[in-house]
């Protein structure tokens, strides 16, 4: 036997009325936004879904030779009304559905879906802020025009990257008054001078900077300006490698030819390396073996880790004073 449902004994009742096929009522039904479903139930049953509604529903696929009252029944019949006097409501196998909620309930997975460049402000700084998506933080970076706006609420400990607490109620503020006026770098706010930050700024993987081997400073592409030296291609050991040498008594790092040759050297990999400076084999090969190697990959300590930049070392700092 047929599996049945509510929606299909009423189809069938309609059919008898009307004499028409029930596949054809079902398909009427599907164009007007009914199916066979608690929802589309919940619409048949809806104070909103009146008679006259589904009677042009009806008569649209019937075609007008069908009897005004015949049509009328077929609706009743549709709205789950018996055609006879009678106390007993017909069974339901489905569970009674808020109209109301039901409707409710659509228009939010309606608005979840909409294209992000037609969300509010604040709907996109909750969601980045819940899930920190690329997208979200590229469109809201658009939108401010570049410019910092973002407020870090304050902490006595260090923000962990992608972790940082926003204030959203200031985000809001100076996002939208970034779209009339230059933001600045530091506002006053709750009696503290806060540091205002770019939302890319918080991004840890756009934070991530390497460092020269040899001097310490950041590489631009692999090029470190200040010793001259150019990095790129190199894989972590050979720089890691590099790194020992240059803390070593074999290397003077204002000698252009010892840069000039551990960079060459490493080039070749870094089997060469060790072949001309075997003395720091072992101990290379040591703190590799417990991840102890230098590291010259850094997130940039952006946000600050301090909540007043002017309060320093449990005094306030202005200049080369401090009180």
């Amino acid at each position: 036997m047929a599996q049945t449902t509510p929606f299909l004994d009423r189809v069938v009742k309609t059919s008898e009325i009307l004499s028409v096929e029930q596949k054809s009522i079902i398909e009427d039904l599907k164009i007007a936004g009914i199916e066979d479903s608690p929802v589309g139930i919940a619409i048949l049953d809806s104070e909103t879904t009146t008679i006259e509604d589904l009677v042009g529903v009806l008569k649209a696929g019937c075609g007008s030779d069908v009897p005004f009252l015949k049509l009328k029944a077929a609706v009743s019949a549709l709205k789950g009304n018996s055609l006879t006097k009678t106390t007993t409501p017909p069974e339901r196998k489905y569970p009674v559905i808020d109209a109301d909620s039901q409707i409710q309930t659509i228009a939010e997975v309606i608005k979840a879906n909409r294209p992000l460049d037609q969300w509010s402000d604040r709907e996109l700084l909750e969601r980045y802020v819940k899930d920190r998506e690329y997208e979200v933080e590229q469109l809201l970076h658009r939108r401010a025009k570049q410019q910092n706006f973002v407020v870090l609420v304050p902490s006595e400990t260090k923000y962990e990257p992608g972790k940082e607490v926003l204030d959203i109620n200031s985000c809001l503020e100076l996002l939208k008054a970034s779209r009339k006026r230059v933001n600045p770098s530091m506002l006053p706010i709750d009696g503290k001078i806060l540091p205002i930050y770019k939302i890319t700024e918080l991004n840890p993987e756009d934070r991530i900077v390497e460092l020269c081997p040899i001097c310490g400073e950041t590489l631009y592409k692999g090029y470190c300006e200040k010793c001259m030296s150019n990095f790129s291609g190199l894989g972590d050991d050979e720089l890691a490698y590099i790194k020992l040498v240059a803390d070593s008594h074999y290397f003077k790092d204002d000698s252009y030819s010892d840069r000039k040759a551990v960079i060459n050297s490493a080039k070749k990999g870094l089997g060469d390396l060790k072949t001309t400076w075997p003395g720091l084999a072992q101990k290379f090969d040591n703190l590799k073996l417990t991840n102890s190697l230098p590291k010259l990959r850094v997130i940039m300590t952006r946000p600050s880790d301090v909540a007043d930049p002017f309060f320093q070392n449990g005094q306030r700092a202005f200049g080369n004073k401090t009180y």
